[in-house]
Formats: structure tokens, sequence, C-alpha cells
């Protein structure tokens, strides 16, 4: 994975802690918003996520997801931390 992907899927992550509401109950929830449904699955093939489909798209952080999310920010810091590489295997077509 190069600097490019990295730097996207820690993007896309800090839009999602965001823009996506969260709570206890049902935790990420996509309010069926095409975006927030998209931003969730995408993040889900990587393993970032436990995606859940109950009438809409819902999920929970991963622990790798929390990693990336912290590995996110600060932006300016990310060079010192290491990168929490996917835990599943993207197969690209």
């Amino acid at each position: 994975m190069d600097d490019r992907e990295k730097r996207a899927l820690g993007a896309l992550a800090m839009m999602v802690r965001q823009f996506v509401r969260e709570n206890d109950e049902r935790g990420l929830d996509s309010t069926a918003s095409s975006a927030e449904e998209h931003a969730i699955t995408a993040l889900a093939e990587y393993g970032y996520i436990d995606e859940h489909i109950s009438g809409r798209i819902f999920g929970r952080w991963t622990d790798a997801g929390r990693a990336l999310l912290e590995w996110s920010y600060p932006f300016s810091e990310q060079n010192l931390k290491p990168f929490p590489m996917p835990p599943k295997a993207v197969v690209r077509h």
C-alpha cells in the first residue's frame, strides 16, 4: 500500500468520524445517505469498520479502525506513527 492510499484511507476515516452520526445502540448510522453508506462500506472492505445492514447501513469501528483514526490525527504527525495496515486484503479488479 503506497502513501497516497494510506492518506486517502485516513482522510476517509476522519470524514466518517466527523460527519456520520454514531450512537451507543447502533454505532455508525448512515441515515440512508448514499455518501455515508459508501464511506462505511469502503472502510468495511478493509476491515476498519464492522458493517451491519438493517434496512440501512450501520457500522462499528474495529480496533484497526480506531488505530487508523489515531494515526490520522494530527495529520502533521503521521510520519511518526506506524500505519495500521488493514486486517482484510482487498481484491483489486
